[in-house]
């Protein structure tokens, strides 16, 4: 539960901290104004407040009940389906809830290739319009020896 007493900044100060922020980071990501050194200063002095530690102790919590899932325990959900699945021979929607299941704790990630294209920019910016073939060939072609 979210404490009442923790204003909106410190609250993104606690999320960015556990998400693992140094605390410089957090404090300039929760939004406030302070930078390189005052950040640092700043920083450590919200951290040491106890309404502050408290919420990031309980963030922490959150989190470490979130990461008691594991491969294993995927796998033997799994090998539970499968049974239903030669027993009902309709377990699709378990297996998907699975799948659906590590993919969110981000043990299956979904790859897609990305293609770019790559753009140059002209050498010289500031001019503008077409070029005819000869006075391209006569700016840009190397220079040979005669």
């Amino acid at each position: 539960m979210r404490n009442s007493k923790l204003n909106i900044r410190q609250e993104r100060f606690c999320h960015a901290l556990i998400e693992g922020h140094p605390q410089s980071r957090a404090y300039i990501e929760a939004g406030y104004t302070a930078r390189g050194n005052a950040a640092e200063v700043e920083a450590s002095k919200m951290v040491r407040l106890p309404k502050v530690a408290a919420r990031v102790a309980e963030l922490r919590a959150i989190a470490a009940r979130r990461s008691e899932i594991t491969v294993d325990d995927l796998v033997a959900e799994l090998d539970v389906m499968l049974k239903l699945a030669r027993a009902t021979k309709n377990p699709s929607a378990g297996v998907t809830a699975i799948m659906g299941k590590a993919k969110l704790l981000g043990l299956i990630v979904d790859r897609a290739e990305v293609a770019t294209t790559q753009r140059k920019p002209m050498r010289e910016p500031h001019e503008g319009g077409q070029m005819s073939l000869e006075a391209w060939q006569a700016k840009f072609a190397p220079n040979r020896p005669n």
